[in-house]
């Protein structure tokens, strides 16, 4: 095997990446196609044949695999193009698939049945911040840490905190309902968003939700969209909740010698009142090693032991002084090795967002989870799935949203002979997911099911959920031109 870098959810896909199944139901972008997307965009924004940049057939998470590029790529600027494109797919039921940022790790914007794909880079504007009401309304293509500085310049803090923010866009967040650093105590991304535009399957142009504090009029539409993936609709604007910035956001390490109970100190300190903290990252020795040798430095503190990185939010320095002690009073009830206040909080999530690189230059054979658990259970997680590890041979790498439940482990091989790592991998996975399951947990925490996770979520799902799944597809995308082939299948 070479030991070019691998991440394959699903390494069985690799018989999709040359051709598209299921396409000869969808119409053809021919020529008259083509000339009625210039005219509505502008023969400058519309790209065919070897114009078209080949990076649109892959993502982030599917960098490894050959791409599956789009007949045409369309950049429109405005909602109203945007719903003239989707009005045309629909007019001649041509495949259509929505890109953001092209972070995504599930394959999620891959164009599978070609088609158009639609680059909402040009829709990148944040078009209000409203200091006193404390919202903000933005395009889809606004980078995430945009936002958040545009916030932070207002005295604000927008709560939406993924780990690729200086690359990914507000759009993709909503389409995975991504979760990131924050979310223990202000949430994932559908508990930032108030309302949405939305281009249905038929390109009408509709709004759902609203800026209120309660809203019990007809279905949660919104929550809907969330997470979807873009396969309901597409987000051209969003209106998301901003909060007061606190004057102190300290960043604490905790060393802890065992990860089983680390998540046992995670539990504890998310359910600390006093506390209240914002942040809980676990991140395993071996990673911290790998993140600090690619930065070149002792960022954090060369500890001895895994890390636990909490953050939590204080009004004066007194306070900061009063939760830092309850938190070395936490600390003492596990075995815990050091606990101390980061010196540089910009250096330690700049080194956090490094993580898979890091790895990818220490071990780049590798498999990646987005595996969710219940807080509570994390601990019997941890354990069980280092159980099975050693039973099958085979090492990981952790740097986990601990305090959600949400661990990104990468598994790797180890000492496994390369020639095992196929066939190992995959009977390991499959009881890992039994074991996750069985804890209440699911197969993806923030990065969606997409492409990369589709045919695992088809062995997992309940029936009767995947049936009303199917239904809502169906009712609002009838032509099944919207994302097709990502999430589930039809039929």
């Amino acid at each position: 095997m070479s030991l070019a870098a691998v991440d394959r959810t699903e390494p069985a896909l690799a018989h999709e990446a040359h051709g598209r199944r299921d396409s000869s139901s969808y119409g053809r972008v021919d020529e008259e196609i083509e000339s009625r997307l210039r005219t509505l965009l502008g023969a400058e924004h519309v790209r065919t044949g070897k114009a078209i940049d080949q990076a649109l057939g892959n993502d982030a998470g599917t960098r490894s695999e050959a791409p599956r590029l789009p007949d045409i790529a369309v950049y429109p600027a405005t909602t109203a193009e945007v719903a003239s494109v989707v009005a045309l797919a629909h007019e001649k039921r041509i495949p259509l698939t929505a890109r953001g940022g092209g972070t995504g790790l599930a394959g999620g914007a891959v164009p599978l049945h070609g088609g158009i794909l639609l680059d909402l880079g040009r829709l990148d504007k944040i078009l209000t911040i409203d200091a006193h009401a404390r919202y903000a309304e933005v395009q889809p293509g606004v980078k995430t840490l945009a936002l958040q500085s545009a916030a932070r310049a207002q005295g604000l803090l927008y709560a939406g905190d993924p780990c690729s923010n200086d690359d990914c866009v507000l759009g993709g967040n909503i389409a995975t309902n991504a979760g990131g650093n924050r979310a223990v105590k202000y949430g994932v991304t559908s508990d930032q968003v108030l309302s949405l535009e939305i281009v249905t399957a038929q390109g009408k142009v509709t709004t759902v939700g609203g800026r209120l504090k309660k809203n019990s009029t007809g279905y949660n539409l919104v929550r809907l969209f969330v997470g979807s993936e873009g396969t309901l609709g597409i987000v051209t604007k969003a209106t998301v909740k901003l909060r007061p910035l606190a004057p102190f956001y300290p960043d604490y390490i905790v060393a802890l010698p065992d990860l089983v109970g680390a998540m046992t100190l995670v539990e504890t300190l998310a359910d600390d009142r006093f506390i209240d903290p914002i942040t809980l990252e676990i991140i395993d020795r071996r990673t911290v090693a790998a993140m600090e040798r690619l930065r070149g430095a002792p960022i954090f503190g060369r500890p001895d032991g895994h890390v636990l990185i909490v953050q939590f939010e204080a009004e004066t320095e007194a306070e900061i002084r009063d939760k830092a002690a309850r938190l070395e009073a936490r600390c003492a009830t596990v075995p815990c090795r050091s606990v101390a206040r980061a010196a540089d909080s910009e250096e330690i999530w700049a080194a956090r967002r490094t993580w898979a690189k890091a790895l990818r230059d220490e071990t780049p054979i590798a498999v990646g989870e987005d595996l969710v658990v219940p807080v509570d259970r994390l601990a019997d997680f941890i354990g069980r799935m280092q159980t099975l590890l050693a039973q099958y041979g085979l090492d990981y790498r952790l740097a986990g949203h601990a305090g959600d439940g949400n661990m990104h482990i990468s598994t790797v091989p180890g000492s496994l002979p390369l020639e095992k790592w196929e066939e190992t991998q995959t009977r390991y996975r499959a009881e890992l997911y039994g074991v996750v399951y069985e804890l209440g947990g699911r197969l993806s925490g923030e990065h969606g099911i997409g492409l990369k996770r589709k045919k695992t979520l088809a062995k997992l799902i309940d029936p009767v959920e995947l049936e009303l799944m199917r239904a809502i597809k169906k009712a609002f995308d009838p032509s099944n031109i919207l994302n097709p082939g990502k999430i589930f299948e039809l039929a």
